[in-house]
């Protein structure tokens, strides 16, 4: 199932219809999805709390039994199950929602924000192999396109991949497998590379295309973003893509700032996620974790810099980690239930004190001189000594 086809692109577009922007769609539509992912997000950030809570004990588990691997495994397996956690309790719902944050970023990648190439190879080959020549059906790929009426449709190319005779023609158009589309709907069709690379092959703006040589050739149908210009607040164009020095030119500088932004709300939301450092934690372990935090957001945020993406995906992630971080804010601020120590004796009820026994009868006989119980033994003595002189 695509779920950027049936659902991202879907609910996008009735919002833009709504709004009458597409900036609002972005950012209306992330709310949605992180709203719909927030039980998955919340089952594991407090896993991942309870986790590090845990570590101390952890640990000391190790040392004790770290000579007696069987042994160590078992109160391991014990501490899980008496403090009910699951060690891949904070990766399960992670993985789940994985492919719906992809998804939702599939949506801003493509049209309507920006351009999608659909691409289809062509090998030229020499009149003596003409017995090879073939043409597939359609392209492999194909692409969602949405209209400037809000009309979805998907599209593939015809004829898709082929192989041709030296001097040959092939006539490239494009259809809608599913939807419908316009009557002006006009893709660009381009050769991908120039000069020795294309072979001599040429194209027109048509889809008629020309191959006078061998060799192989990749014909390129790019699908318009219709939203690609519209601007949303300071941003100038949503589907701007800019990357390295040119991020430095003024009229580029919306997408700088929210690649700054974007370290910003990243560092906010790991430094929501870490918590206190816990009596006998590891030195070495949190000095690892405290650098993370500090380096992470800078190299993502440095390596978003030299990848080229639309404005409309830095506006999508900015306001995602918004909202993680006031998820993160919410679920922690109730502490995690306090942890079962399984080292503790085994009187010890679920890692509570050892309630105090009472003395055994030899140790109870011979404090009994003191307090009361040493008055009844002097007066048993007296009557022993009145029966002998009788």
């Amino acid at each position: 199932m695509d779920i950027t086809y049936s659902f991202m692109i879907p609910v996008m577009q009735w919002i833009a219809e709504q709004c009458h922007s597409y900036g609002w769609a972005i950012v209306l539509l992330t709310i949605l999805v992180r709203a719909l992912v927030y039980p998955l997000v919340a089952s594991s950030t407090r896993s991942m709390q309870r986790m590090s809570q845990m570590q101390p004990q952890l640990k000391a588990i190790q040392e004790r039994y770290k000579n007696d691997p069987e042994m160590f495994q078992k109160k391991a397996m014990e501490f899980y199950q008496k403090n009910k956690i699951n060690p891949m309790g904070g990766c399960l719902p992670t993985l789940v929602q994985l492919p719906i944050l992809f998804a939702l970023f599939a949506a801003f990648t493509g049209p309507p924000f920006g351009d999608k190439v659909i691409p289809v190879k062509v090998k030229v080959v020499a009149q003596a192999e003409a017995s090879k020549a073939t043409r597939a059906e359609t392209s492999g790929g194909n692409s969602p396109y949405v209209a400037p009426d809000h009309r979805l449709a998907k599209l593939v190319v015809f004829p898709g991949d082929s192989t041709v005779v030296a001097g040959g023609t092939v006539d490239f158009g494009v259809r809608a497998v599913e939807g419908a589309l316009p009557l002006d709907f006009r893709p660009t069709w381009r050769l991908k590379g120039a000069g020795k690379d294309i072979h001599g092959a040429s194209i027109d703006d048509k889809g008629h295309a020309v191959f006078p040589e061998t060799g192989e050739v990749t014909v390129e149908c790019v699908v318009p973003g219709i939203a690609k210009n519209e601007s949303f607040g300071f941003i100038r164009s949503l589907g701007k893509v800019v990357s390295g020095a040119n991020l430095l030119k003024p009229e580029n500088w919306d997408n700088l700032f929210l690649i700054v932004l974007f370290g910003i709300t990243m560092f906010l939301s790991q430094k929501l996620m870490v918590q206190p450092v816990a009596p006998g934690a590891d030195p070495d372990q949190v000095a690892i974790q405290q650098q993370t935090q500090k380096t992470m957001p800078i190299a993502v945020t440095a390596m978003f810099f030299f990848i080229p993406l639309p404005s409309g995906v830095f506006l999508y992630m900015v306001v995602s980690n918004l909202i993680q971080s006031a998820q993160t804010w919410w679920i922690m601020r109730k502490p995690a239930p306090a942890v079962v120590d399984v080292l503790a004796d085994a009187g010890a009820a679920g890692g509570q004190p050892v309630a105090k026994q009472a003395a055994p009868a030899e140790v109870q006989a011979k404090t009994s001189g003191n307090g009361a119980g040493g008055g009844g033994g002097k007066k048993s003595s007296g009557k022993r000594k009145s029966k002998k002189k009788k």
